[in-house]
């Protein structure tokens, strides 16, 4: 099986994250604008999603190694190889709704260990967020700048407000003591809404912790290489790599206190 390049690939996907944000920002200016009624939100947010992954993969299909694909929208495609892109085309969906300019385009391409390279870009900030396996991460093509160690209580920390279900790892209590525990000992608290681009912060030195449960596996895959090749620590909160469920990230001082914090040592 022929060898990859990578750095190929990962301006292909940096083409096709624009180009999907592209289209996302055309939705929400409409959106924001009061161009649609409100009856019609839903709807209108479904198809400006499938919109721009069906965008998105259009670019990918430039490609000629027979990828699959997963995308958030349309589900699973088999390729003839065992490398898949996995793409969400709009993470931070409620705050696309709102009017809230926080959200991104997510791609990583994957394979049996996990995250070959990833994209994450934020279309109203115009910022793309790229890393390889193992060669590095950038942010608007220079170099991500090393983390900074801080201890918890000089900390911004981004935690995810769970909607009913959304909590596997803890229940509701432990997650609540723990919340009160990260008030009372950090800089502060962040809820922002998209998970792909929290991850992508704390590898740009933004945020200097991040912890969400019930995530699904392309809301976070791109997000969670560009921290872990900044430098970061990145698990599930239990000694594996994060895939699904439970994140926690931050350099790794933040990141276990964090897991500390709400799910003990």
């Amino acid at each position: 099986m022929a060898e990859l390049d990578t750095h190929d690939l990962l301006r292909l996907a940096e083409a096709a994250a624009r180009t999907g944000g592209d289209a996302l920002m055309r939705s929400f200016r409409a959106l924001s604008g009061g161009e649609v009624q409100k009856k019609g939100q839903a709807d209108y947010v479904s198809k400006a999603d499938m919109e721009a992954e069906r965008a998105i993969a259009d670019v990918l299909a430039r490609d000629r190694n027979g990828f699959g694909f997963l995308g958030e929208e349309t589900g699973l495609s088999e390729g003839r190889r065992p490398e898949m892109w996995v793409v969400d085309p709009l993470d931070g969906t409620s705050n696309f709704v709102w009017g809230m300019p926080y959200f991104a385009v997510s791609i990583a391409l994957c394979d049996q260990e996990g995250e070959i390279l990833g994209v994450v870009f934020d279309p109203v900030r115009n910022e793309i967020f790229s890393a390889i396996r193992g060669g590095g991460a950038w942010l608007n093509g220079a170099r991500a700048a090393p983390l900074a160690e801080k201890p918890p209580a000089e900390a911004m920390v981004s935690i995810s407000m769970p909607v009913p279900g959304q909590l596997k790892i803890i229940g509701r209590d432990a997650f609540l003591q723990g919340l009160q525990t990260v008030m009372d000992g950090s800089a502060g608290i962040r809820r922002l809404g998209s998970a792909a681009l929290d991850l992508a912060n704390v590898g740009a030195g933004r945020l200097d912790g991040f912890f969400e449960d019930g995530l699904s596996y392309y809301d976070l895959a791109a997000g969670k290489l560009f921290a872990l090749e900044s430098g970061a620590c990145v698990s599930n909160g239990k000694g594996g790599p994060a895939h699904q469920g439970a994140v926690f990230a931050g350099q790794i001082v933040i990141h276990d206190w964090l897991v500390e914090t709400f799910i003990g040592t």
